[in-house]
């Protein structure tokens, strides 16, 4: 239910709670977005000063498309942060099935060696391009692989 207070709501505003015949019903699309646009709304942003970095939560309308790539959320999101995109990451995107809106959290650090730093590795991979992504877990796991000593045999 949670999810669904999200989806629906925005700023405060109910956009989508009636009664009619029983059910609930979705109302239309809030002002400015069009279907088949991919829109980002920031609805609430921290300023994380120990961590160097602001923590935002936004609303993204994917009405008539798939959800959105991380790749994707993060170009558009640092476009209307008017921030580096390099310095975006995408932590989390939360999606319910058939509605064409997500929710999502966002880092966004005020410089890349805070970021490499305080963001977890896996969270650094999910945001690159695949391929650059790719060669580096390949990477990691044949040094893993090297770093791997044989089993000492017991007496």
């Amino acid at each position: 239910m949670h999810l669904n207070y999200w989806c629906l709501m925005s700023s405060g505003e109910e956009q989508g709670r009636e009664q009619a015949g029983g059910g609930l019903v979705i109302s239309p699309l809030p002002e400015g977005v069009e279907p088949g646009k991919v829109q980002v709304k920031v609805i609430e942003q921290f300023n994380n000063p120990l961590l160097q970095r602001k923590e935002v939560k936004a609303i993204v309308y994917h009405v008539g498309l798939p959800t959105p790539q991380r790749l994707q959320l993060r170009e558009e999101l640092a476009k209307a942060l008017g921030s580096n995109p390099e310095l975006t990451y995408v932590t989390h995107v939360y999606t319910q099935y058939g509605v064409g809106v997500s929710r999502i959290e966002v880092h966004v650090y005020f410089d890349k060696n805070t970021a490499e730093l305080v963001e977890p590795l896996y969270v650094r991979l999910r945001n690159m391009p695949k391929d650059q992504a790719k060669k580096i877990r390949d990477e990691l796991k044949s040094r893993r692989k090297s770093e791997k000593k044989p089993a000492a045999k017991g007496k």
